[in-house]
């Protein structure tokens, strides 16, 4: 893959990132997506930030040089250090030099991201005009890295993909009389002001609008029945429920008979 053809991978991947129902809450309008983080780290050849180097590198029992600090393990835990169902209870600290053999020496910079994943918690039917993170639950998603911009960007775009699923507009989350809905009805209409043949926009009432709100809702509904889900968020089930419950609970009656028309068009 050519550098022209990196890019153009990257710039789709980050319009995957801005219209996912998980992640772009407040994305309108920003240069990123909602619930993105990025640090420039400069690395060493063996992938370690400079901040990192100063103060020591992090040694588990279950690393492949583990052996090579088995007394300090001991000195630190004693035995216990050896037992598997143990080893994710410690770990020992040691001097970057003393684990590499080597002093710290810059090689390269690495793009590091974090991400958020958000869970709507409001009225799913308030026509809300700006975002507002008090309806929002942010939760922890996907963190990775890679040695340039756009590959930060695709490695990111492809954790979400695997994570909370290849959504990329909200059409997959429309009903189909939603969907005929907007087939047939305009958004709005622009009528005579009666002068000059000035004339002025006013909405459609029987156009359903479909809010992010609601989106982001139907998609949980879809995630919680993920393998992903029940292994990492099972606990956040029960209430995720309450506000899943909300889609149909709060669906207001006008709503309701605006859409019945549409039902088996």
């Amino acid at each position: 893959m050519n550098d022209q053809e990196k890019r153009i991978e990257a710039a789709n991947a980050l319009d995957f990132l801005r219209c996912h129902p998980a992640v772009a809450s407040d994305s309108v309008g920003d240069s990123m997506f909602g619930g993105f983080w990025f640090y420039m780290a400069e690395c060493c050849k063996h992938g370690v930030s400079k901040d990192a180097a100063g103060v020591t590198i992090h040694v588990y029992p279950d690393d492949k040089d583990a052996e090579r600090f088995a007394d300090q393990f001991a000195k630190e835990h004693g035995e216990d250090w050896r037992i598997k169902e143990y080893e994710h209870m410690y770990d020992i600290d040691v001097p970057y030099e003393e684990y590499y053999g080597e002093p710290w020496v810059f090689d390269h910079v690495e793009y590091w991201y974090e991400t958020t994943f958000f869970v709507f918690i409001g009225n799913p039917y308030d026509n809300l005009a700006e975002y507002d993170r008090k309806n929002w639950q942010g939760c922890v998603g996907p963190e990775g890295g890679a040695n340039t911009w756009e590959d930060m960007i695709i490695d990111c775009a492809k954790s979400i993909k695997e994570a909370f699923g290849d959504f990329d507009n909200c059409d997959s989350f429309l009903t189909d009389a939603e969907k005929h809905n907007h087939e047939k009805e305009n958004v709005c209409f622009f009528v005579d002001c009666g002068r000059d043949g000035l004339k002025s926009m006013k909405w459609n009432k029987n156009y359903i609008r479909i809010d992010e709100g609601l989106i982001n809702l139907r998609w949980l509904k879809w995630f919680m029945a993920t393998d992903y889900a029940k292994e990492h968020w099972e606990d956040n089930f029960k209430e995720w429920e309450t506000f899943v419950a909300k889609i149909d609970k709060l669906e207001p009656k006008e709503r309701k008979d605006i859409l019945s028309a549409y039902t088996n068009s």
